[in-house]
């Protein structure tokens, strides 16, 4: 009998084993459900164009990127537009909204982040393999009503929490830590751009900002032409 019983145990355990899955196999599945590798690799450039919304304010946003060398992002809200670079291993801002109507250097706290900034911000997963950060599943989880994947990412600016969808495995949302405090953000709406599907709803809570940050992507252009100039500081 109690042979028998550990041959059951045995059997009943080996399925469970089988399906169980491992932080890298999650992200594979997470890439390909972006469009694939090949895609992802063959993204040179990039930009996004999104309306945004805060405490009733609209603000557009268009973000450019260079992908792994370049990025720059300009948010006009009430009248002023804010303008962060970051370009190579430099980075530099204009936030009239802070007084500075002339650009400053990035402190280097805030150059910490460059090489993830450079990476289009839709699909911060996508590049993790690439650039060799650990990566690790803390576990299945609920987030907003779905079961996810909760994956760690140490990252040179901090660890960060992935949740991804553990049955479309696209990416809900991430929580972390910046210099400033703590920073969630939730995705949405995935929408297919010449092969890569790309969510074009979020929202974001930063301790920059007062409250919650609603956005709905409006164009993105792959591999479009992008004059490096923009880069450069004034």
């Amino acid at each position: 009998m109690k042979k028998q019983l550990i041959t059951l145990i045995a059997l009943v355990a080996i399925p469970a084993l089988s399906f169980a899955q491992t932080a890298d196999e999650i992200i594979s599945k997470h890439v390909a459900a972006l469009g694939g590798a090949d895609k992802i690799a063959a993204v040179k450039t990039m930009s996004i164009e999104q309306n945004m919304s805060i405490m009733g304010n609209d603000l557009t946003a268009k973000s450019v990127y260079v992908v792994g060398k370049s990025m720059r992002s300009d948010v006009s809200v009430m009248g002023s537009e804010i303008t962060t670079v970051f370009n190579g291993d430099k980075g530099w801002m204009i936030n009239p909204m802070q007084g500075g109507t002339t650009p400053t250097d990035m402190p280097d706290e805030a150059m910490k982040a460059a090489k993830t900034s450079t990476q289009p911000q839709m699909m911060p997963l996508a590049y993790v393999k690439a650039d060799g950060y650990p990566v690790s599943l803390v576990g299945k989880e609920q987030f907003n009503g779905k079961d996810a994947f909760n994956l760690k990412v140490d990252r040179p600016e901090g660890a960060f929490n992935y949740f991804v969808d553990a049955g479309n495995y696209q990416l809900l949302g991430m929580k972390g830590n910046s210099p400033q405090g703590e920073i969630s953000a939730t995705f949405s709406d995935y929408q297919t751009v010449e092969g890569l599907t790309i969510p074009y709803g979020s929202e974001i809570n930063s301790p920059m900002a007062p409250a919650p940050i609603t956005g709905k992507i409006t164009k993105v252009t792959i591999n479009g032409p992008v004059d490096e100039k923009i880069f450069a500081k004034p």
